[in-house]
């Protein structure tokens, strides 16, 4: 069993954080699945990679997230027209069954991450105790590693499935 796989299935009943671009990424899928290439904020990703993103959501019983996080997110979906009322529409009906953890803001920006990382994910670092953390940041993943709190990189997902594949 890989890394990624054991901590799934630890994690899976517990509940599973979604950072910032990754939740982007859902939520752009969800309205136009061929959407995700040519929108600037999720051309990094393809359609594999929202159904990788898609199957690993449907896995956990809970999918939680921050107020920093849905901010970031509704600031990064700068669409337009009825393509921004549409991903707007697939937010809120995603939000309304997630579970948010807030941490107060003077409490985040004491955590250690705040100065090298900024509020969001120092708010991810504060809140996430016990959850399974999903980012394609770096930095951020290697924090959480660093602090004994179980993260998956996405990206590194991403290349085990085209190792997989080829």
């Amino acid at each position: 069993m890989t890394e990624p796989e054991r901590l799934i299935e630890k994690h899976a009943a517990g509940g599973l954080l979604i950072d910032s671009n990754l939740l982007l990424l859902l939520f752009v899928g969800r309205m136009n699945r061929r959407r995700i290439a040519n929108f600037r904020r999720t051309s990094a990703y393809d359609a594999s990679d929202y159904e990788l993103l898609e199957h690993l959501v449907s896995v956990f019983h809970r999918t939680l997230t921050t107020p920093h996080i849905l901010t970031e997110v509704s600031n990064l979906a700068s669409l337009s027209g009825s393509e921004l009322a549409s991903v707007r529409e697939v937010m809120k009906d995603f939000v309304e069954i997630m579970e948010e953890l807030h941490e107060p803001s003077r409490v985040v920006v004491q955590d250690r991450a705040f100065h090298r990382l900024g509020i969001t994910d120092a708010a991810i670092s504060s809140a996430c105790a016990g959850l399974l953390v999903l980012t394609d940041d770096f930095d951020l993943y290697d924090s959480l590693g660093r602090r004994g709190i179980d993260a998956i990189n996405f990206n590194h997902l991403r290349e085990w499935r085209r190792q997989l594949t080829s």
